[in-house]
């Protein structure tokens, strides 16, 4: 059996400009044992009609339904959170995918608390201390080796507008973007447009082009060339109107989609005979894939002109090459990232590069095997009800039956009340996706959570 640990302490290394008192390091171990005794203790700050009123409450001031009536208390233990009636549950949804080492873990929350002691709570274009710098230097030396200039910005459809800029003024102003069907690249409005759901984007005017290829399909042995056809056509009839090629290697929001080298290879080069930029989109693959890169997994550096990066990172970033760096004017902000986010988002790359999660015998490919071995044991038992899975690293996913929204929705929801949270991707068909908290999760929390999934689909 593999042996996954629970949390271990590794104290990050203390920023210069950090207070090196004997009291602040006396006060912050003993704040950091007043939380682990809290979260041992387990004690809901609300009864469970309190945390359903605030929920209630919630709701109405968003203006829709919660997915999940959870309201989180602000204590948990690696791969558990604890909403705040006192209900522990196993998150493998994870924020959509964000909170890689799990809830309460002891290391983060250290770099946390020296970087909440700065004077600084948010960073930008302006004003910026060494968090910032440290956390563009990681980046840059762990990326492919054809970035040479790192952008940091909140989300990662920050990331993704910074990242259209740039290949708009490469390609001389050209407005049009390529991107494959059932992409998912953000929810400001431009990357709306690009996003493969017309219901993303209802109301919503159409103002620059965006043509679509099919993505890679393994049960169709004609799908790369079907793929490179559409590709081909697209560039014949519209290439001068197009800035960029931009492709996710996994596709997140269509349920973990994966495709090989060989898909990618040869649209690459097209798009390069055409002289239009690769930009690729990692904000989900970031970290989670077996190797930090999704790019350096299939070996696709050489193709970038543009990554970006982020949910794991606690923030977001724009990788690129020399020839895309932009004027002045064209990329900036105000903010580019708190300072507890970016300290901590340095040490979660840190950790992940330094730890043993990456490579074919690496944390997140072990986590892979396991989870596809409980999926083949459950289909086998179960055909009609659970026909197929894939996924990569810490991205798994599983249908249900035909797949339908309805049923899946139901689905996430009774296994929500049983103390285990996941979340779908996809429409037709819907995706149940497992985001694994690959930093903390022992194969025990793992046994318990495959359990829960087999009593529900049964229900």
């Amino acid at each position: 059996m593999v042996n996954f640990p629970g949390q271990e302490e590794n104290l990050p290394e203390r920023s210069p400009m950090e207070t090196r008192s004997n009291d602040f390091e006396r006060g912050l171990r003993l704040m950091l044992d007043a939380i682990a005794a809290a979260q041992e203790r387990g004690e809901p700050p609300l009864t469970a009609a309190q945390a359903r009123t605030e929920l209630e409450g919630l709701a109405r001031h968003r203006g829709r339904p919660l997915f999940f009536p959870y309201l989180g208390s602000g204590l948990g233990k690696g791969a558990r959170m604890m909403a705040a009636d006192g209900r522990w549950v196993l998150d493998l949804a994870l924020g959509v995918g964000v909170h890689i080492f799990g809830h309460g873990n002891r290391d983060l929350i250290e770099t946390a608390l020296r970087a909440a002691c700065s004077d600084l709570v948010m960073q930008g274009n302006l004003i910026f201390n060494r968090e910032y710098s440290a956390l563009m230097r990681t980046l840059l030396a762990h990326a492919p080796a054809t970035m040479e200039h790192c952008w940091l910005s909140l989300s990662g459809a920050d990331a993704n507008e910074n990242a259209l800029k740039l290949v708009r003024r490469r390609r001389e102003g050209r407005p049009g973007v390529i991107a494959f069907r059932g992409c998912f690249h953000g929810r400001t409005t431009a990357m709306a447009e690009i996003t493969d759901r017309p219901d993303y984007r209802r109301g919503q005017p159409h103002t620059f082009p965006v043509a679509y290829v099919p993505f890679y399909d393994p049960r169709d042995q004609g799908s790369i060339d079907k793929s490179l056809k559409a590709l081909r056509a697209i560039v014949h009839r519209d290439g001068e109107q197009m800035a960029a090629f931009l492709v996710e290697l996994v596709q997140g929001e269509a349920g973990f989609l994966a495709a090989p080298r060989e898909f990618f290879v040869p649209l690459f080069e097209e798009c390069a005979r055409a002289k239009i930029p690769i930009w690729i989109d990692e904000i989900q693959t970031f970290g989670r894939v077996s190797e930090l890169f999704a790019t350096d997994m299939l070996g696709l550096a050489d193709y970038a002109s543009v990554i970006t990066v982020g949910k794991i990172l606690q923030g977001s970033a724009m990788l690129f090459r020399a020839e895309l760096a932009p004027d002045p004017g064209l990329v900036s902000g105000t903010f580019a990232g708190a300072t507890v986010a970016m300290a901590v988002g340095r040490q979660i790359v840190e950790k992940l590069v330094g730890e043993g999660f990456f490579g074919p015998q690496g944390r997140e490919k072990r986590l892979e095997r396991l989870c596809f071995e409980r999926l083949e044991q459950l289909s086998r038992r179960y055909p009609d009800a659970l026909r197929e899975f894939h996924g990569v690293g810490a991205m798994i996913a599983f249908k249900l039956g035909d797949g339908s929204y309805e049923s899946t929705q139901a689905f996430l929801r009774r296994c929500f009340e049983t103390g285990l949270a996941l979340y779908y991707g996809g429409h037709q068909p819907a995706w149940v996706r497992m985001f694994l908290p690959a930093g903390v999760i022992t194969e025990a929390e793992l046994d318990e959570a495959f359990a829960i999934i087999e009593r529900r689909l049964t229900d």
